[in-house]
């Protein structure tokens, strides 16, 4: 949303990230990030610092040109071949997704959807609170096969390559290839359509 856009709505609140964010961590910017950003200039001597500084975060390599490309473009795209497999087949809403190179990254997750018996209620969800007054997106919002409502968060970090998780997550979570969260009553209704 653009800033013109956001002062015609009534409420708008900033992202989770965005307030996050504003947050300084004295190891992360005194430390990593400019060792970060040196390690990654010897490497690309021809790229500019903002570029670099884009890098700090992670680089993954493109599963086509085979290009260093940011962690963050690489689990956006495959976050939206999920949120494709999952709003056609599920949800009957897009058109049918193409065959992608991404898929490999996608599939365990639409293939864990369908193995467990998950009822897909919405993907890429956005919620804001009033009384936290701050917002977000969920990647994935579902009733398990007990029909309790979670959330799901996709992960694809070089180690989660083909993992799913199939019940609630252990202290080890965070090398998962999917989080899952049960959702306290109250959190979100059960649609009714």
């Amino acid at each position: 949303m653009t800033p013109a856009k956001a002062k015609k709505v009534e409420k708008v609140y900033p992202s989770v990230t965005t307030v996050l964010g504003i947050v300084k961590d004295a190891f992360l910017d005194s430390i990593y990030k400019p060792r970060m950003i040196t390690q990654l200039a010897r490497e690309y001597p021809y790229l500019a610092w903002q570029e670099l500084e884009r890098l700090t975060y992670g680089t993954r390599e493109h599963p086509v040109t085979g290009d260093t490309i940011e962690s963050s473009e690489f689990g956006t795209t495959v976050h939206k071949v999920i949120e494709d497999f999952i709003n056609h087949n599920y949800l009957s809403e897009g058109s049918a997704p193409d065959d992608s190179v991404w898929n490999e990254w996608a599939m365990p997750f639409v293939d864990w959807v369908h193995e467990e018996g998950v009822k897909p209620v919405s993907c890429e969800h956005i919620i804001a609170s009033n009384r936290t007054k701050i917002a977000g997106s969920v990647d994935f919002i579902g009733y398990d096969s007990d029909d309790k409502l979670f959330l799901a968060d996709y992960k694809c970090r070089t180690n989660t390559k083909g993992e799913t998780l199939r019940k609630t997550p252990p202290p080890s979570a965070r090398r998962t290839g999917i989080c899952k969260w049960a959702t306290p009553p109250g959190i979100l209704e059960r649609s009714t359509s």
